[in-house]
């Protein structure tokens, strides 16, 4: 009676191991790929240009004394520096003014174009008192304190009255500190 069990178990084990490696493994075919041909191309034909001819020299011709030189040239007379003229009683004509270095709004908004400034200013400040500046990472202080330079510039660029740069700096110190607020 111990046969048959024994027996049973290496049935078992033939038959479950030979259906368990037992698959169907078909190869599928790959299409054959073929590069498309190379598109014409249009190649312009030009003209062949002579080639110019050069003759040989002769021995004697190479051992021959050298070209004689040109004369050499004198050199031109130097024009004499005019003379002073005796000071005359007209005065001379007065050169034009340089440009202006600063742009200035037109005349009688000066006083709106610097209220509009300061009020830029003032908001820059007032939003960089919210941010704490010891909780800001590297990048965020770098921002801050070049907001705070971007406010100094702008109140210098006030006093010398360079009106247009002064808006500048101070409308990029109100977008630093509203940046940083958030």
């Amino acid at each position: 009676m111990r046969v048959l069990p024994i027996a049973l178990i290496v049935c078992l084990a033939a038959w479950s191991g030979a259906c368990a490696k037992a698959r169907a493994h078909t190869e599928v075919p790959l299409p054959v790929l073929t590069p498309p041909e190379a598109p014409k191309r249009n190649i312009e034909s030009y003209p062949d240009e002579p080639v110019p001819t050069v003759e040989p020299l002769s021995i004697d011709a190479a051992l021959a004394s050298p070209p004689p030189r040109p004369a050499a040239r004198t050199p031109a007379p130097r024009p004499e520096p005019p003379k002073a003229e005796p000071a005359r009683s007209e005065p001379a004509p007065a050169a034009a003014a340089p440009p202006a270095l600063t742009l200035k709004p037109a005349p009688g908004t000066e006083n709106k174009t610097q209220a509009s400034i300061r009020d830029l200013m003032a908001r820059a400040q007032k939003d960089l008192q919210r941010v704490q500046y010891a909780a800001l990472d590297a990048d965020g202080r770098a921002q801050y304190d070049t907001a705070r330079r971007f406010i100094d510039q702008a109140e210098e660029a006030m006093k010398s009255g360079n009106l247009a740069f002064a808006g500048k700096l101070a409308d990029k110190a109100a977008t630093l500190a509203l940046v940083l607020i958030r």
